[in-house]
């Protein structure tokens, strides 16, 4: 049985349980005798429907509840930690408080955030289906998209946020072309829940295609994708299995840091050596990828931009200002940095 896609009342919970809303308040707030087997009945109601009393949102009817919800891929990672953390500076001024979880796709995680109250929601993931993203929004809590990815099928009063992802990739492989590199791998993500995720609609990878496409080297001579590897290892044997069959690598493009940084280190392990037979470059920026040996070529995505884009547009969502179409879709700019790797 589904379960439903809203935020559930206690006239819900009574009519499931054949009581009035009355006793389901007084078995919520454990306050009036109720008979034992109405209580029962309430309480298995509450369990089947997902009810969570929210005794804060409660207490704060008809105001702000001043909690805003940042949904991401990866919470180990650093990038979307720093966007958190430029967007806490604007929360600890304005008396916001900003939860980060980590993205699910199942109702009950969806039925989680529409109990919980948010007077925002902001939305990181390249995971999270489509159709979730969607009840979010119908629901009017104001959303703001940060866009990795295409999200034509999405409709509704929203914000977005691109972060240059598309620009910056031919970037990178404009790099590698420019490096005479000429059997290139884009490697893409762990394996993982990605329901909604369809490469050709992933910013990255569609930059990178449309630069190789106009270079005349999209095709089985000149490039390869790796994707649907489980782990590192399986990473390892993915790239092993492709120089096995014959396409001996020079450039390699990872979707992430952590990502080139893994291939790095498996093609070195195979007796490649960095940059003299192979190129390669990653994207995020993030620490390590200055202290590698040798040091990581990347994409940098401006995070303090997004932070700030994220808390502003929110702000003025809740204040209900009005906001123009290029303040509804803010387009930033990425930078390739390069090092020693390229």
């Amino acid at each position: 049985m589904n379960k439903p896609i809203r935020r559930v009342t206690r006239a819900d919970v009574a009519k499931k349980a054949g009581v009035s809303p009355t006793i389901v308040s007084y078995v919520v707030n454990n306050n009036r005798y109720v008979d034992k087997d109405k209580k029962a009945r309430v309480k298995q109601a509450m369990k089947e429907l997902c009810y969570r009393p929210n005794s804060m949102a409660r207490a704060l009817k008809g105001k702000h509840s001043h909690l805003i919800l940042f949904i991401v891929d990866d919470l180990v990672g650093e990038h979307f930690g720093k966007i958190n953390k430029q967007m806490n500076s604007w929360a600890i001024e304005n008396d916001y408080f900003i939860c980060l979880c980590e993205s699910r796709n199942d109702d009950e995680f969806i039925n989680q955030i529409f109990q919980s109250y948010f007077d925002g929601v902001i939305i990181g993931s390249s995971t999270l289906k489509h159709e979730y993203i969607q009840k979010i929004i119908d629901t009017n809590i104001p959303v703001v998209l940060l866009e990795m990815k295409k999200y034509e099928d999405i409709t509704g009063d929203i914000a977005l946020i691109n972060s240059g992802l598309y620009r910056g990739a031919r970037d990178c492989c404009r790099a590698l072309l420019e490096k005479k590199r000429s059997h290139i791998v884009y490697i893409d993500s762990l394996s993982q829940d990605r329901a909604d995720y369809e490469i050709k609609d992933d910013f990255r990878y569609e930059g990178f295609v449309d630069e190789l496409k106009d270079s005349g080297k999209f095709n089985d001579n000149n490039f390869r994708l790796v994707s649907n590897y489980l782990d590192e290892d399986d990473l390892a044997n993915k790239l092993k299995d492709l120089i096995d069959s014959g396409f001996i690598i020079d450039g390699v493009f990872g979707r992430t840091d952590s990502i080139a940084l893994n291939a790095m280190s498996h093609l070195v392990n195979m007796g490649f050596k960095v940059p003299e037979d192979i190129s390669i470059i990653g994207v995020n920026n993030s620490r390590i990828s200055k202290y590698s040996n040798p040091k990581l070529t990347t994409l940098d995505i401006d995070r303090e931009a997004i932070g700030d884009a994220a808390t502003s547009i929110l702000s003025k969502m809740f204040n209900n200002d009005e906001i123009n179409e290029e303040e509804r879709h803010i387009v930033l700019d990425s930078k390739l940095i390069i090092r020693e790797s390229l």
